[in-house]
């Protein structure tokens, strides 16, 4: 038996080599095929989260309101090339990057209705406290039995 023919019977017992190695045109598809799904899973998503970032940062103008990426709600006071500054209370104003802006708060969202009171925002949902927790030392002995 030849080299030759134990080459040949060595690919042809192979399916992967046999079917991935017949043809130079099933690699260069392949790799065709990588590029394609590359573009459509990666590429293509991040573009089109970059101009909906862009078109956020186009409209955002003073009166505003806005949601920062830390949770911060407020009002834009002011616009400049990188900052913003935000109003988050009366006399409080931050300057952040314009980056730092998640998201305008359009009428109608969830996050819309501003609390109308200081007692609503600090309204307790599980009730008042049954008795106020008793104070012990440091190593654990309750003070009360001494």
């Amino acid at each position: 038996m030849s080299t030759r023919r134990r080459v040949r019977v060595a690919v042809a017992e192979n399916p992967i080599v046999g079917v991935m190695g017949s043809s130079p045109l099933s690699t260069i598809l392949m790799i065709a095929l990588m590029v394609v799904a590359f573009y459509f899973l990666l590429l293509r998503p991040q573009k089109k989260r970059q101009q909906a970032q862009q078109k956020t940062m186009t409209e955002i103008q003073p009166g505003t309101q806005v949601l920062l990426g830390s949770g911060i709600f407020g009002t834009v006071v002011s616009v400049a090339e990188k900052q913003a500054v935000i109003s988050t209370a009366p006399g409080v104003e931050l300057t952040v990057l314009k980056q730092a802006i998640a998201r305008i708060i359009q009428p109608g969202d969830e996050f819309s209705e501003p609390i109308e009171s200081v007692e609503e925002a600090h309204e307790d949902p599980y009730g008042e406290p049954s008795e106020p927790n008793e104070p012990i030392d440091p190593f654990g002995n309750d003070p009360k039995k001494d």
